[in-house]
């Protein structure tokens, strides 16, 4: 069965698809899937992104998604999250 994972996309990485914050891009998931994927899926390339939280947490780009997942993407040029990983809990 596949299950709907909400990806919000924010600043430059949401304005070039025309998404905002309040209107994710949705991805149908039957099985898990690495982030790879869903950024190839959403064509947007992996050097452009700066920090990815799924579920609220900080997670790496070699992350798998499960199906239903809700996933945010911001982009280099959100200079706040440049110690991201020192914040990880």
């Amino acid at each position: 069965m596949k299950a709907i994972t909400e990806v919000f996309l924010f600043g430059s990485l949401g304005k070039e698809r025309g998404e905002y914050r309040l209107s994710p891009a949705h991805c149908e998931l039957e099985s898990p899937a690495p982030l790879q994927e869903i950024l190839s899926l959403l064509q947007i390339q992996s050097h452009r992104v700066q920090l990815v939280m799924v579920n609220h947490r900080a997670v790496p780009l070699d992350h798998v998604i499960q199906p239903g997942d809700r996933v945010a993407l911001f982009p280099r040029e959100y200079a706040i999250f440049a110690d991201w990983k020192n914040l990880r809990s």
